[in-house]
């Protein structure tokens, strides 16, 4: 009895064994396709602006992943900034363009900006605006101070 329960003991050590080293060598795995963004560039300047003025800039982007990726999340930080984006799948090697909007009223000196890009592939970016807003409401005259 003890002999039959050693020999089943090591045909089923075995048979575990060769399952679990069974496995294709890690170059010979498949490679798992998946999307993925890359920005040409994530920050531009608007340079000086007049309070009021509505601008914008259109962020382009490619997939170099091995599989279409949708755009799930465009968020902008706040709400003088508007975003303009194509809501279908970006095809491998697409390019696309995320439009943001400013509309500088009731803004004044340095204003930096950003917005929130999710991507169905689970990667995160954020592109920045910047500008300097003149506003006659908040100018002030340093020499006229008395």
């Amino acid at each position: 009895m003890k002999r039959t329960f050693l020999i089943l003991f090591l045909l089923a050590s075995n048979i575990a064994f060769v399952a679990c080293n069974s496995r294709p060598p890690a170059g010979d795995r498949p490679s798992v396709s998946v999307g993925k963004i890359v920005l040409t560039e994530e920050m531009h300047n608007f340079g000086t602006l007049k309070a009021g003025e509505i601008v914008s800039y259109s962020f382009q982007f490619k997939n170099n992943g091995t599989a279409p990726f949708r755009l799930t999340k465009v968020e902008p930080a706040c709400g003088c900034l508007t975003v303009k984006y194509d809501k279908e799948d970006i095809a491998t090697q697409a390019t696309s363009v995320i439009e943001v909007i400013f509309h500088s009223e009731g803004e004044w000196g340095n204003q930096i900006k950003t917005v929130g890009i999710e991507t169905s592939a689970g990667e995160t970016k954020t592109i920045t605006i910047g500008a300097y807003v003149e506003n006659e409401n908040f100018n002030i005259d340093l020499n006229n101070l008395k």
